[in-house]
């Protein structure tokens, strides 16, 4: 018999469609056994990131409204979100000023920190917590979440670069708003952009000098602006 780690370990390679399948299996499997007692109960949560809960997205968002930690949703699973270190603070700020200062008095608002991105498509039903992400139709945005962006940010840390470089590449290339996806290092002068328009295929940015063009919004942004002082 597996144990935990090694079927997580197997977990991590899959895709997210591939993961989604297999939480609804497990979903059934334990109203079907019993385990579930066939309808959702209120359940005790247990603030750990590597241990995910099941729950309904009704259950899930009056978790957040209560939690003082973050969590993402994935077709029925709730993972809790790691703190973000003062790089990826100072990163998130910095890019959040150059958005303000360049959309003000536009359509399009950049939106950070608790701002949610809804994700439905199909049977799938996806929260996440982008780091940074901008959007331009204020009737498709509710009180916490955001559901049809043109540009989202993510900024890597180790537990989540698989995630941001892998899963969400594939999540938000569905979301039909998206344009571009931004992805930032926070350890090295490096970003990744993927463009709709050009397969989702990945442009490499590592150069300070670099410009970022942001064709959704129609702006350029200067790398070197975000990594200044620090690792450019």
């Amino acid at each position: 018999m597996n144990t935990i780690a090694e079927i997580k370990k197997s977990l991590e390679g899959l895709a997210a469609d591939e993961l989604a399948r297999i939480a609804r299996w497990l979903q059934e499997f334990m109203c079907t056994s019993g385990t579930g007692g066939g309808e959702v109960r209120e359940r005790k949560f247990q603030e750990t990131p590597d241990q995910p809960l099941f729950m309904t997205q009704e259950e899930y968002m009056r978790l957040e409204e209560k939690s003082a930690l973050r969590h993402e949703y994935v077709n029925g699973l709730v993972y809790a979100m790691g703190g973000a270190s003062l790089a990826h603070n100072r990163i998130a700020r910095r890019l959040l000023a150059a958005l303000e200062t360049f959309l003000l008095g536009g359509p399009c608002e950049p939106f950070i920190l608790d701002a949610k991105l809804e994700i439905r498509i199909d049977s799938d039903q996806i929260v996440y917590y982008p780091d940074l992400m901008v959007a331009c139709r204020p009737q498709e945005r509710t009180g916490t979440c955001v559901r049809n962006p043109v540009l989202v940010t993510e900024i890597l840390s180790p537990s989540t670069r698989h995630i941001d470089l892998r899963e969400k590449v594939m999540c938000y290339g569905r979301v039909a708003s998206i344009e571009e996806y931004l992805v930032l290092s926070q350890d090295e002068c490096r970003a990744i952009l993927y463009r709709r328009a050009e397969g989702w295929r990945p442009r490499v940015h590592a150069r300070p000098d670099a410009l970022i063009e942001f064709r959704s919004i129609g702006m350029s942004w200067a790398l070197a602006s975000v990594y200044e002082g620090t690792l450019c």
